[in-house]
């Protein structure tokens, strides 16, 4: 058969978008600009009913921005690259065309299906081949990493370790089920150099952050408390820790019930953790958004909506 491209190459392909576009992850989404329509119209279609309010408002907080930012979901990554996508900002959809190349449009479960050689024994694993657990699927890209577009971390594209393989330092990462070759992709070049990989120099945990820290872990803070329903301002993760991330820190070790001082500390990055974690063991996988409850008494249905919009993670009820 014909192929689309090589392993190498959509490996490549993968670690561009995960180090050099502003991505999020968008349901359904496969490689979108992030615009008041597109949210709108995904918003209408609320496939699995994943936009919800929180994420809704969360992709707004990035919509129609230049350069923009392109919504992806895991399946939808690989999908977006064999279909075309180039980041070409004159286009929607990035110059990708749906159900082009003879590329189907399946789940991650569907698309594992598809691959050959599917192995748990990951010794063998070749650059471009896909790796799975339930529910989720990401590109594996050579030395023990692989790029995966989820929730969970930094909020979109991101380049994690595949600790089937060994964990890595400055590295997210997560134990994979399988992995198999894409029937799309040609796998005779797998021993090519797709080029270096951008280790972060100040990856979260590694600094107490606080008002005036700028910088990729204050970008990476924030885009977590939202995924969580936080509000980090219109700006949303832009790097700076200014008066919203202030807040929305508050409002999040609040929820938590540890100390509140604004700042991110040790305290806050274990609960933080402890919260992601509860959200990724919600039942439809990569896709969950926890939220919490507050029911206060006597409050009056102006001062709950006021709330709601304070708090987008929260329900807020009225006794």
């Amino acid at each position: 058969m014909s192929y689309i491209m090589t392993g190498n190459a959509l490996a490549a392909k993968a670690v561009d978008i995960a180090q050099r576009v502003k991505t999020i992850y968008g349901y359904a989404m496969y490689g979108f600009q992030i615009t008041d329509k597109t949210i709108q119209g995904k918003a209408a279609q609320n496939l699995n009913g994943w936009y919800t309010s929180t994420k809704i408002a969360m992709l707004k907080a990035v919509a129609n921005q230049k350069p923009p930012t392109w919504g992806f979901d895991c399946v939808n990554l690989i999908k977006g690259i064999l279909w075309g996508w180039t980041g070409d900002e004159t286009k929607e959809k990035g110059g990708a065309v749906y159900g082009s190349n003879g590329v189907p449009d399946t789940n991650a479960d569907g698309m594992i299906a598809r691959c050959h050689n599917v192995s748990d024994d990951f010794s063998n694993i070749a650059v471009g081949e896909a790796v799975w657990m339930s529910g989720h699927i990401g590109i594996y890209i050579g030395d023990g990493l692989a790029v995966e577009c989820t929730p969970k971390w930094s909020n979109g594209v991101q380049i994690t370790a595949v600790h089937n393989i060994r964990k890595q330092q400055g590295f997210n990462g997560r134990k994979w089920t399988k992995h198999g070759k894409l029937p799309y992709v040609s796998y005779g070049d797998t021993d090519a150099d797709i080029g270096d990989i951008e280790i972060p120099d100040n990856a979260l945990g590694t600094r107490l952050l606080k008002r005036g820290c700028q910088g990729e872990d204050v970008r990476e803070l924030q885009r977590q408390l939202i995924s969580l329903g936080f509000n980090c301002g219109n700006a949303g993760a832009d790097g700076d820790f200014g008066r919203a991330t202030e807040a929305a820190v508050i409002a999040f070790q609040t929820a938590a019930d540890i100390e509140i001082d604004g700042q991110f500390g040790k305290a806050s990055l274990a609960a933080l953790k402890e919260a992601l974690e509860r959200k990724d063991a919600a039942p439809i996988a990569d896709d969950a958004q926890p939220t919490y409850t507050m029911t206060i008494h006597g409050l009056s249905e102006a001062e709950k909506d006021d709330l709601q919009t304070k708090y987008p993670g929260a329900e807020v009820t009225v006794e």
